[in-house]
């Protein structure tokens, strides 16, 4: 199966241990589908149980959705590049970026983690941003990859769904074989291939998936607002990642959730830098939260490298204007760029 998946999908960019059933990110995605929502939960179990599926989906996120890891995705292998055009052409860039990155962060925190505890909360945080179609795009990379038929689930619902779009992904779509896809920083999808062509460029036009920032419109998936108006409607890559968080955190126990909103201490009081950077004094966490313990968790993300200094002032002024807070500031692709955490927390 390994040889399977590396001739599909090339090497990742991450290391493959010699036995997968004994490493972390194998046990967070083993429990990971109790923490799923109703809607996808049965189908999950039934597929989580077969030991093919499971070794399916973590190679795709060690060979595949690893690739997302990079500044600029960047798909050399045929069947890889193909696969990103058809499920961008399904699903959209913005839902499949997300999914990309709720791996990887299982990836990051699974190898974080030192205790049993600790891989299933990163386990829960992906279960709870797995909705529907997030679910749907897994099981597909994973049953793609390997050419195989999906275990025996339930006839319908979910599992009745990803047969359908495994069937049209495999031979339905115009778009042919493509030699590369590249992910550029503003969101834009270049593809590349002899018969990529037209097809492809049109589609683009038509449902509005080659560009998440500067082409995003109406016929583009729809910004999530679950936990608060969106962060932008400019960039929604940076929206999802503000509601995925929330969810994750929701799902953890987490109380008090705002998206955007003035900075606040654990008591629900506004808080203020000591000594405010070209007379900002406030500042709006991308993603706040109030863990179990009552310590207030703060994070917010950078979507373009240009604003990193702008972003890590940010970050500096919101650690003084609350240091009894938790502070994050990550790439929007997952990288984590600085953490603060208080003497005496405990991290996660």
């Amino acid at each position: 199966m390994r040889e399977e998946f590396l001739s599909e999908f090339g090497p990742g960019v991450l290391p493959l241990p010699n036995s997968l059933e004994g490493s972390p990110l194998w046990a967070a995605l083993k429990m990971s589908s109790r923490f799923m929502g109703e809607g996808v939960r049965q189908a999950a179990e039934e597929l989580f149980n077969s030991p093919l599926f499971i070794h399916s989906v973590y190679l795709s996120v060690m060979l595949y959705f690893s690739a997302w890891l990079m500044p600029e995705p960047f798909f050399s292998k045929a069947f890889a590049a193909t696969l990103t055009v058809r499920l961008a052409m399904v699903v959209g860039l913005v839902e499949l970026t997300r999914v990309a990155q709720a791996c990887l962060r299982l990836y990051q925190e699974a190898q974080a983690a030192r205790t049993p505890a600790q891989v299933e909360a990163a386990s829960a945080r992906f279960g709870a941003a797995m909705g529907g179609v997030g679910f749907r795009v897994v099981v597909l990379v994973a049953t793609l990859g390997l050419g195989r038929l999906l275990p025996d689930v339930p006839a319908g619902g979910v599992a009745g769904e990803v047969r359908s779009w495994s069937v049209a992904l495999a031979g339905g779509s115009s778009v042919g074989a493509v030699t590369t896809v590249q992910v550029v920083a503003d969101g834009t999808l270049v593809v590349t291939g002899v018969s990529a062509g037209l097809a492809v460029s049109s589609t683009c036009v038509d449902m509005g998936v080659c560009s998440m920032a500067s082409n995003y419109s109406g016929s583009s998936p729809a910004l999530s607002t679950r936990y608060g108006p969106p962060h932008t409607r400019s960039n929604p890559p940076h929206n999802e990642a503000i509601e995925d968080e929330l969810a994750a955190r929701e799902g953890a126990g987490h109380t008090r959730l705002d998206k955007n909103k003035a900075q606040r201490d654990s008591a629900g009081d506004r808080v203020f830098d000591t000594r405010p950077v070209r007379s900002t004094r406030s500042r709006k966490p991308d993603a706040s939260s109030l863990r179990p313990d009552g310590v207030r968790h703060n994070t917010n993300y950078v979507s373009n490298a240009k604003d990193l200094q702008r972003e890590l002032d940010a970050f500096e002024a919101m650690r003084r204007a609350d240091p009894d807070a938790i502070h994050e500031l990550y790439m929007l692709n997952g990288t984590l760029v600085r953490r603060y955490v208080p003497p005496g927390v405990q991290y996660p």
